[in-house]
C-alpha cells in the first residue's frame, strides 16, 4: 500500500506531502486541486504499465490527459525539476526526478532512485521498489465521467488473469462480472447478510446496499465481443436497460466491480463515488468504501459529499474501519502562504478533530439563515 505521496512543482504545487490510509478522501473546492493532487499516481500508472523505468513519461494516454508541458509546469518554475515520490508501507521511498522542455508532451525521466535507508537491506530496498512499482502499474482508476447508459459493453484488450483495466469510464466493469460471476469472493469483503459467496451474490448485496432489492446481471455476446448489462429492482422484478433503469445504478456499477475484482492492497481511485446517488445511499456508499477498505483494498475517493464523509466516519464509530485508516484532506487552494491542504485527524467514535470554514458546513450555514439565527 501507499503510506505518503508527495508531488513538487507540478501544476498549482510547489510541495504537496498527504498521508493515505487504507480510505483516503479528497475533498474541497472546485479548483482547490484535488484532481491535481491525483494526477501524478495516474501519470506514473499508466507508464508504469508499458515499463517499468520509461525515458518518457508520456502526459496523455489511457488513465490521464493532461496536454504539453506548459500545462502541468508553471512557466515561472520550468527550469525547476518535477519531483513524485511514493512512500510504501514498509518506508521505503520511490523517488522520481523529470524535466520538461516547453511545447512537448512528455516527461523526461532524468533520475529514479529508491531509498538508502540504513536500517533496509539491498535486498529489503530492491522488494520493496518491485512492490511501489506493482502497485502503480495496476493502480485502478474509475473517473467521474462513466459509460452508464450504453445498450452493450466491450471486451478489454487485457490478459484474463489481470484485473487493472476497468476502464475509466468503467466500461469493461461488465466484462469483469462475467469473467468472475461464479467465483468466490473473500470472505471479508463478503456482505454481512448474503451467506453465499459468489461474486454474484455478492455484488447484488452490496448494490442492494445502495438501492433495495435491486439486482444485476451481464449476457456476454462473444461472437462481436460485446457484454450487455441488465438490471432489475428486485428479485421477480423485469430485467431492463441500463438507459431504463436509473443512473444511480450504472454508476455504481463499476465501483463494486472494481472493489469486488480487486486483488489485495490494490489501489483503487474513484473520483465521485457519490454521483447520482441519493444522500441515503452516498451514506451507504462511505460505509461501503470503509468495509472493502478495512478487508484490504486501498481506496481513495474524491468527494464533495458530506453524506459519503459520514458514512465513512460512522463506519469508524461502529469499528468497521480503524481510526487511522481513515484519511482526510480538504483542498481550499493553493496561495502565496502555501498548498492550502488542511488534513482533519479522525478519532475512534468518527469525530473530528478540526473543522476549517467551508468543510461540509454549508448545511449548516443555510438552516442558520432559514431559521433566522443570522
Amino acid at each position: 500500500m501507499i503510506s505518503n505521496f508527495q508531488i513538487r512543482n507540478f501544476k498549482c504545487f510547489e510541495d504537496l506531502n498527504l498521508r493515505f490510509g487504507g480510505l483516503t478522501l479528497l475533498t474541497g473546492f472546485n479548483g482547490g486541486g484535488k484532481s491535481t493532487a491525483i494526477q501524478p499516481l495516474l501519470l506514473l500508472s499508466q507508464n508504469m504499465r508499458s515499463s517499468e523505468s520509461p525515458r518518457n513519461f508520456a502526459l496523455n494516454g489511457t488513465l490521464v490527459n493532461l496536454g504539453t508541458i506548459g500545462d502541468v509546469i508553471p512557466s515561472e518554475i520550468l527550469a525547476a525539476p518535477v519531483e513524485f515520490i511514493v512512500q510504501g508501507r514498509d518506508k521505503v521511498k520511490m523517488h522520481w526526478t523529470f524535466s520538461g522542455k516547453a511545447g512537448k508532451r512528455f516527461l523526461q525521466n532524468t533520475g529514479v532512485k529508491a531509498s538508502d535507508d540504513d536500517d533496509l537491506s539491498v535486498r529489503d530496498i530492491i522488494n520493496a521498489r518491485e512492490k511501489i512499482i506493482r502497485t502503480l502499474s495496476k493502480t485502478i482508476y474509475i473517473s467521474a465521467v462513466r459509460e452508464g447508459t450504453a445498450d452493450a459493453f466491450p471486451f478489454p484488450n487485457v490478459s484474463e488473469d489481470v484485473f487493472s483495466s476497468i476502464g475509466i469510464d468503467g466500461r469493461f466493469a461488465s466484462y469483469w462480472y462475467d469473467q468472475l460471476v461464479d467465483e468466490d469472493v473473500p470472505s471479508a469483503r463478503r456482505h454481512p447478510t448474503e451467506p453465499t459467496g459468489i461474486f454474484r451474490k455478492q455484488l447484488d448485496a452490496w448494490l442492494g446496499a445502495l438501492f433495495f432489492g435491486a439486482q444485476a446481471n451481464v449476457q456476454s455476446l462473444p461472437q462481436v465481443s460485446l457484454l450487455n448489462l441488465q438490471f432489475r429492482l428486485s428479485a421477480t422484478g423485469p430485467w431492463r436497460r441500463p438507459a431504463n433503469i436509473g443512473y444511480g445504478l450504472t454508476y455504481a456499477f463499476p465501483i463494486l466491480v472494481a472493489l469486488l475484482s480487486a486483488s489485495n492492497e490494490q489501489v483503487v481511485i474513484i473520483d465521485s463515488p457519490e454521483a447520482h446517488l441519493h444522500p441515503s445511499a452516498q451514506s451507504a456508499m462511505g460505509q461501503i468504501l470503509a468495509h472493502f477498505a478495512a478487508a484490504g483494498v486501498q481506496i481513495v475517493a474524491e468527494t464533495h459529499s458530506d453524506h459519503l464523509l459520514n458514512g465513512a466516519r460512522l463506519a469508524v464509530k461502529n469499528g468497521q474501519l480503524p481510526h487511522q485508516s481513515l484519511q482526510i484532506h480538504f483542498f481550499t487552494g493553493v496561495t502565496e502562504d502555501g498548498h492550502g491542504v488542511i488534513s482533519p485527524r479522525v478519532d475512534s467514535k468518527g469525530g473530528i478533530y478540526e473543522w476549517p470554514l467551508g468543510f461540509f458546513d454549508q448545511s449548516e450555514k443555510d438552516l442558520s439563515l432559514l431559521t433566522g439565527w443570522e
